[in-house]
């Protein structure tokens, strides 16, 4: 697989990014919750002190921690919705901070979404395409829903190499060749997994969806979420370190 220059994202914070969301209903139980989980942090903060955020060393084709200078590497997308009959662009607002609740670092700063019910997207380059033919590819990134989730995605999209498309423009229809993370809305509450083959006949490319998807996890603490694909065609979904679901790109997506 051959990816592009851009990392698209669907999240909120910690570390993620493009998202569809529609997260407005915080009440009853939620609310409840939310306080509750406000006085545990602020009765163990009281005895346990946090560790203070430092930035890695580690290198990687891509890696964001969201730094002072986050912006200079991510750009907001306001574009319009295509390919549909609904009528809505990308309005919703970024912002990078710390958590309000359950912090487990201090100045350990993330992706934030700060609209509800607004429609997100928001991408950053790669330095160069990445071609993992004969390497293992991983993408891992974390979400902290902290305010509950009602609707809405928290996945990101890499995108496919492309050096006519603009991070402004990105938008649902960018071609894109993995997608990976949680989305919930009503009885739906899945990880996506979706990668986009080339026909070697047709040269079109067609979805491949996961067939039996994991469940995501909807709490106010963080989680991280990994993908492993490797060059046998294989591949691994981690939940929190723990391996939920794994097989074959060849087998276990629909259509075949």
């Amino acid at each position: 697989m051959r990816f592009n220059t851009l990392l698209a994202a669907a999240v909120y914070s910690a570390a993620v990014v493009h998202a569809d969301v529609t997260d407005d209903i915080k009440e009853g139980l939620e609310d409840a919750t939310s306080s509750v989980a406000s006085v545990v942090e602020s009765a163990t903060s009281a005895v346990v002190s946090k560790p203070t955020f430092t930035p890695t060393t580690l290198k990687a084709p891509f890696l964001e921690q969201f730094t002072d200078d986050w912006e200079t590497r991510w750009q907001a997308s306001h574009a319009k919705k295509e390919n549909t009959e609904e009528e809505w662009a990308y309005v919703g607002t970024w912002s990078v901070e710390e958590p309000t609740v359950l912090k487990g670092i201090e100045g350990d700063k993330g992706l934030v979404l700060k609209n509800a019910a607004a429609h997100h997207a928001i991408s950053a380059k790669f330095s160069k395409a990445v071609d993992n033919k004969d390497d293992t590819l991983v993408v891992q990134y974390e979400v902290k829903l902290q305010d509950g989730l009602e609707c809405g995605g928290a996945y990101m999209k890499l995108l496919q190499d492309n050096s006519a498309l603009h991070a402004d423009e990105f938008s649902n229809a960018s071609p894109y060749i993995i997608m990976f993370g949680p989305d919930k809305c009503g009885s739906t509450n899945k990880v996506h997994f979706i990668f986009r083959h080339k026909n070697p006949k047709t040269g079109e490319y067609e979805e491949k969806h996961l067939k039996n998807p994991p469940m995501a996890r909807i709490t106010r603490s963080t989680s991280l979420y990994t993908l492993i694909v490797k060059p046998d065609q294989t591949f691994e979904i981690k939940i929190d370190g723990e391996s939920i679901r794994n097989g074959s790109l060849l087998e276990d997506f629909t259509p075949a």
